[in-house]
């Protein structure tokens, strides 16, 4: 036995066994990490790891205050898994303030995302404090701005607000008190029309005049018209009439709605405007009672009228007539030195017959009309004279075979012939007037 145990090739042949032996129990050892697996695991820090707040109601509190606002946090997993999560945006952790009150308080960090396979080793550090503040809405005026100024000779407006000028601003409790004044701005530089903003932005400055940010308003742009015009003032609005009812039917009234009319023009132009006129009702087109609507026209150098129609009240009745018996003839503009005598109608007197409607007719009275016979330019002997009548509007006077509107009148140069002063009395008749 001892000779075989000394024999060089014995003892490699145990000395072999041996070494089996011990590479078995090391390795199957379950005590023993294989050097293997130990090398495919590795620590990775999260230097700044974003803190996500969670849970707070936005209708009632705003987060103004969280430190600190990242954390460092360490991790383990395999090295394949560490470097595919490369990005600290893989890691998040958060703060639950859905139970959280107004006011400054600490909350514990809570780690709530990581990738697939890396397990949180530690965190540092393990709470955050946060500042909640209640958030309130109040009703704020806007005030507009207009930048620039507008074209030579054109004015700027009262601007005006779509739906309303009233804006509703919503910010911590504290904030609220700072803020000093809500504008909206419009750029009206060289305008010749008005300015239409649809979405003019709101802007809200504190009490010292610094814009304030992370306001919500409500509505968040509003719709702005900034008037631009010429200058501008309000005259009488005087309607013209023109044209003839349909036979048969005679006038009542004619009035506008308005009573005045605003005119745009030019400010020398606008200076010698005293009355409107430019409106007329065209009677040949008006059938029945009722309101008519007149075009306003632009004259004397308006360029913008308050309004392009005015609504005309019309009233119209069947026509009749009533008679003016004994109305006199007034001679105008004789010249000195001659004398008139009427030839016909005798006397100077004229039954004058009046056509219109029955209403208007009635209230027509002697002294409301005038008949004139212009002798202006006529030299001595007998001459028909065409007769000038003023009547009240809507009357008309009607002419006939019986009764002319003419009257026969013999001028007599009295320096010529000079009458018996009891006979030229006579003679004369009507009315006579050196005008």
């Amino acid at each position: 036995m001892d000779k075989w145990l000394s024999h060089p090739t014995a003892l490699k042949i145990i000395s072999l066994a041996i070494g089996l032996l011990l590479w078995a129990v090391v390795h199957l050892d379950p005590d023993t990490t294989p050097a293997s697996v130990t090398s495919t695991v590795d620590v990775k820090v999260i230097e700044a790891a974003k803190i996500v707040p969670k849970g707070l109601d936005p209708e009632k509190y705003v987060l103004t205050g969280m430190e600190p606002t990242v954390v460092r946090i360490d991790v383990q997993g395999r090295i394949s898994d560490l470097l595919n999560a490369s990005s600290d945006e893989d890691y998040v952790v958060s703060v639950d303030l859905s139970r959280a009150k107004p006011g400054i308080q600490e909350l514990p960090l809570e780690v709530t995302k990581t990738p697939r396979g890396i397990s949180v080793i530690s965190m540092s550090p393990r709470t955050v404090t946060v500042q909640i503040e209640e958030i309130v809405t109040q009703q704020f005026e806007v005030q507009i701005v207009t930048n620039g100024s507008p074209a030579n000779g054109y004015i700027t407006g009262v601007p005006l607000v779509n739906p309303i000028n009233r804006v509703s601003l919503t910010l911590p409790t504290e904030d609220m008190s700072k803020v000093g004044v809500v504008t909206a701005e419009v750029n009206i530089d060289g305008a010749t029309k008005s300015v239409v903003n649809k979405k003019a932005k709101i802007i809200v400055y504190d009490k010292d005049g610094n814009e304030m940010q992370g306001v919500t308003t409500v509505p968040g742009t509003l719709e702005i018209e900034v008037p631009i015009t010429p200058p501008f003032k309000s005259v009488p609005l005087q309607l013209g009439i023109t044209g003839s009812l349909p036979e048969g039917l005679s006038l009542v009234s004619a009035s506008a709605e308005n009573s005045s009319i605003t005119v745009y023009a030019e400010q020398n132009v606008l200076d010698g405007i005293q009355v409107y006129d430019g409106a007329v009702l065209d009677l040949s087109k008006v059938k029945e009672s009722g309101v008519v609507k007149v075009k306003a026209s632009l004259i004397d150098g308006i360029k913008l009228l308050e309004m392009d129609e005015i609504n005309v009240q019309v009233v119209v009745s069947p026509t009749t007539t009533r008679t003016m018996p004994g109305t006199d003839i007034n001679v105008t503009n004789i010249a000195p030195g001659y004398k008139a005598v009427f030839q016909s109608p005798d006397g100077g007197k004229l039954d004058l017959v009046l056509s219109g409607a029955e209403s208007v007719l009635a209230g027509v009275r002697a002294d409301a009309i005038r008949v004139e016979a212009n002798l202006e330019g006529l030299s001595a002997g007998v001459h028909e004279v065409p007769l000038q009548i003023t009547l009240p509007p809507f009357v008309e006077a009607l002419e006939s075979e019986q009764q002319k509107l003419v009257a026969t009148i013999e001028i007599i140069d009295t320096t010529a012939v000079e009458a018996p002063e009891e006979e030229e009395a006579i003679e004369t008749g009507g009315n006579a007037t050196d005008g």
